[in-house]
């Protein structure tokens, strides 16, 4: 398995893609009444004709703005409709039905190239291979048995993919009876900061959810309950800001010191050894100009990164009061990005992208 990354149209003007997603349902709307109006009313060669014109209108688009990997199957159906209209290929209820599907399913890639800039390629490369196939079927009698396998095949796939979806985000944390107790108070500790501070209560699950499924797709360097344990209280040495009120010196030492106080309040409950080094580092930067102990590269733990990444895109992405999702996601992910080899490693940068990615074409599907 691949994956497709369209960089020219990536680099496009946003409102000229929102354009084309808008064109490309437009047309995906007017192939549909022409499909339907056939099933309805019966068979007409100038309906086929309208047809080929409105996907000819759409493979162009989508050439225009270089998304060729989307062009190569457009144009092989394109063949499938010229054939029909041409004569040489019959109409059937299959055919018109795996047109419909296939312009959906490009459709929903065009969307998730749109929001996350990259997409796997095993969708598109089922559609095409099996596009070719039907279309060089010799005996034409055979092209709508040929359908229906086609049509099965991408509805197996596509609920393979969203099990596959389903479960990537659905990471949990496993804790032990030991564990619980504090987690519980964890949890309350940082609700409670964070309404003190002005965030929204779900500011903390949302970060411990960020936060697992990021050390899932590196593997899990990180134990998960400790990792979710760092998450929660992380902030906690904010407090010392807050109490500073409006001495602006005070407040510059607690913003500094606030590792440090957090760690010691977490290290005051024991089994959190591992969460309480993350909690100490997760002001810390990769060129080693972070804080407390402006630790560089690899003596800052993987938590610390995994953590810190979570925040900082949350925070971006949702603002203080968190109660609507922003349109600012692609601006989070552009400034996380700005900070490869800075604040955070490369290959963290990477997976980190990944993740985004699979977030994000979850809450668009």
């Amino acid at each position: 398995m691949g994956q497709v990354v369209c960089k020219n149209f990536s680099s496009l003007d946003h409102e000229l893609k929102k354009d084309l997603v808008e064109c490309y349902k437009e047309a995906q709307l007017e192939i549909e009444e022409i499909i339907n109006d056939i099933e309805d009313q019966g068979f007409a060669f100038e309906k086929l004709d309208t047809l080929f014109r409105s996907l000819h209108s759409m493979k162009g688009n989508c050439s225009v703005c270089f998304l060729d990997p989307l062009v190569e199957v457009l144009h092989k159906l394109e063949e499938i409709v010229d054939g029909m209209r041409g004569h040489y290929i019959a109409y059937t209820v299959s055919l018109g039905e795996l047109t419909n599907t296939i312009i959906e399913e490009v459709g929903a890639i065009l969307r998730e190239l749109f929001s996350s800039h990259v997409v796997e390629d095993d969708q598109l490369v089922l559609m095409r291979d099996q596009l070719t196939e039907l279309y060089d079927l010799e005996d034409d009698a055979l092209r709508g048995t040929k359908a229906e396998k086609v049509l099965t095949l991408l509805a197996e796939e596509g609920a393979q993919d969203a099990d596959d979806e389903t479960d990537v985000l659905l990471v949990k944390a496993e804790f032990s009876t030991e564990q619980i107790a504090d987690i519980e108070q964890f949890k309350a500790l940082s609700a409670k900061l964070n309404k003190l501070l002005g965030y929204s209560p779900e500011r903390g699950e949302r970060i411990v959810k960020l936060c697992l499924l990021i050390n899932n797709d590196l593997s899990n360097p990180v134990d998960a309950a400790q990792l979710s344990a760092a998450a929660y209280m992380h902030g906690m040495g904010r407090a010392l800001v807050l109490k500073a009120q409006d001495d602006e010196q005070a407040k510059i030492a607690a913003e500094i010191n606030h590792p440090i106080v957090g760690a010691q309040l977490l290290s005051k409950h024991p089994g959190w050894e591992e969460a309480v080094v993350i909690v100490k580092s997760h002001e810390e930067r990769f060129d080693g100009t972070g804080f407390p102990e402006a630790l560089v590269g690899s003596l800052i733990p993987p938590g610390a990164f995994v953590l810190s990444m979570a925040v900082k895109f949350i925070d971006l992405v949702w603002g203080a009061s968190g109660n609507e999702y922003k349109s600012s996601a692609m601006k989070a992910v552009q400034k996380i990005n700005f900070e490869s080899g800075k604040q955070f490693p490369p290959h963290f940068i990477d997976v980190f992208n990944q993740t985004i990615r699979k977030v994000l074409v979850a809450k668009n599907r």
